[in-house]
């Protein structure tokens, strides 16, 4: 049986709300206001470019003491122990508290028809086998989406729920059973819900899985046409 952890052991719980909070407040802040260039049609890079700009701008409001990143490149080995660079989408990271966070956002445009994608290496695996949030207990998927947000919630959840995808996704089960947790645990009121998954011993943390928690933000109705 893994080791079982309170969040307060894992992260600093307060700080870690705080900057998933001023992240999706800051999306609809901007996107409202420019909404021209959060059309759901621009791609995924210049959406996270722009945000993660406004995000390092207002910071001084949000009452967060860490820093926000970028597109940071960093090295790991392959299996031929050659030396690769991944890019993360955002990044939130402090050393305020007597726990550091490094909190990665990847995010994904998502459809009903794109939920694969948002499962595959590209997105949710990126956080299981892959190797972002190296060590961290706890990771956000942001989904970027112009449909009815109950809808795509939904049908995420259904997709997360078919046996065959858990066990791709090294899914765990928490002490109820259940392999979704709806509401989100640290999250709450800003996530749909959480996921729980099972990494190998180099990537994992000391509890021995990573938690990604599912955000879904949309972009303005008015620039759909």
């Amino acid at each position: 049986m893994r080791p079982r952890y309170s969040w307060d052991e894992l992260i600093p719980v307060e700080e870690t709300y705080a900057a998933a909070e001023f992240l999706v407040s800051t999306w609809y802040l901007i996107s409202r206001a420019d909404p021209d260039n959060f059309t759901f049609r621009k791609h995924e890079p210049k959406l996270t470019e722009l945000l993660a700009m406004n995000l390092k701008r207002l910071i001084a409001n949000s009452g967060l003491t860490g820093f926000w990143q970028n597109e940071d490149q960093e090295p790991y080995p392959d299996e031929q122990n050659q030396i690769r660079r991944i890019k993360n989408d955002i990044k939130y990271l402090s050393n305020a508290s007597s726990i550091r966070i490094e909190l990665t956002f990847e995010f994904k445009k998502l459809t009903q028809s794109s939920l694969s994608t948002y499962r595959s290496d590209k997105g949710m695996r990126r956080f299981v086998d892959g190797n972002y949030a190296k060590k961290m207990p706890l990771a956000v998927m942001v989904g970027i989406i112009k449909d009815d947000p109950t809808v795509i919630a939904d049908k995420l959840y259904k997709s997360l729920s078919i046996p065959a995808i858990r066990s791709e996704l090294q899914m765990v089960h928490d002490s109820k059973g259940n392999y979704i947790r709806r509401p989100s645990d640290v999250l709450r009121d800003i996530a749909e819900f959480d996921t729980e998954h099972r990494r190998p011993s180099d990537k994992a943390p000391k509890n021995g899985t990573t938690t990604i928690a599912h955000i879904l933000v949309t972009c303005p109705k008015q620039s759909y046409a």
